[in-house]
């Protein structure tokens, strides 16, 4: 616990001056994070291959430049077209792994869509928020949901935990601390608002009520976003991602809520802006 602890406060100290200040040095924070991610994710999925290598630097190479074109896109630098023209040479490279290289199979192929996608799509959403007016607000709003929801699940799991809530994909989470976390977030995201005054997301208005459901549905799929990432590594047998964060795990075990729930958010605000 000290370990992890000690590591929170770093991570902390150094993100949230990156997150504050933002411009290049965030953009390629993300970038990288999202490449380090697609690193864990092919990592996670042991390769059979005779030369893995190869693929693996395929897959951090689509991941970045996936990342980098829709956050362009975000920050309205290049058109949509541009980024799915890179998903779709990302198939066209995997269908000819996929034909020409024997040991890749069927399922590499789906392993290495999730690598890919997964993170960097996650990561741009994250870079997205940012981009978006109050930006910094946006984006203190997406981790106080997770934050609080994560926090007050496992304290509220600890203590009144009976119920399981997904025995088979993580066993200690329970139902009382799912909802402890959701309620916890709702009202502290709540006081949040009130504080910094964030009348808008993306194309979201912003009212009491309508923050109140956007908290409990962005809090609730951070806890989807969670059982995600935690099903993947049960599936594969693997405790972490990795141990770049000592006691926190990897990039894919620290931002697993946050990168799923930003997808959602983003989407919620893009299909607002055109009702």
């Amino acid at each position: 616990m000290r370990t992890r602890v000690i590591t929170g406060v770093i991570l902390a100290s150094v993100l949230i001056p990156i997150f504050y200040f933002g411009g290049l040095v965030l953009d390629i924070t993300l970038l990288l994070f999202s490449m380090f991610a697609t690193w864990e994710m092919s990592r996670m999925f042991k390769r059979e291959m005779e030369n893995p290598r190869v693929v693996l630097v395929f897959e951090i190479l689509f991941s970045g430049g996936i990342f980098y074109l829709i956050r362009s896109y975000y920050q309205g630098f290049v058109p949509l077209d541009w980024a799915f023209s890179v998903i779709v040479l990302l198939v066209i490279v995997g269908a000819l792994f996929l034909v020409f290289y024997e040991e890749f199979s069927s399922k590499e192929f789906g392993n290495m869509f999730i690598s890919v996608l997964y993170p960097a799509i996650g990561f741009s959403a994250i870079s997205g928020l940012v981009a978006m007016s109050d930006g910094l607000y946006v984006i203190g709003f997406l981790f106080m949901v997770t934050i609080m929801t994560d926090t007050f699940a496992y304290i509220f799991g600890v203590r009144f935990g009976k119920h399981r809530l997904a025995p088979k994909i993580s066993p200690k989470k329970s139902i009382e601390g799912s909802v402890g976390g959701t309620v916890s977030a709702v009202i502290l995201t709540m006081i949040y608002l009130s504080v910094v005054k964030l009348d808008m997301i993306g194309n979201i208005e912003m009212t009491v009520l309508i923050s109140i459901v956007l908290i409990f549905v962005i809090s609730c799929i951070g806890q989807i976003g969670d059982l995600i990432a935690s099903k993947l590594k049960r599936d594969n047998n693997i405790k972490d991602y990795s141990n770049l964060f000592p006691g926190h795990g990897g990039i894919m075990d620290r931002f697993d809520s946050a990168i799923f729930a930003a997808m959602v958010l983003m989407l919620i605000s893009e299909v607002v802006g055109k009702l």
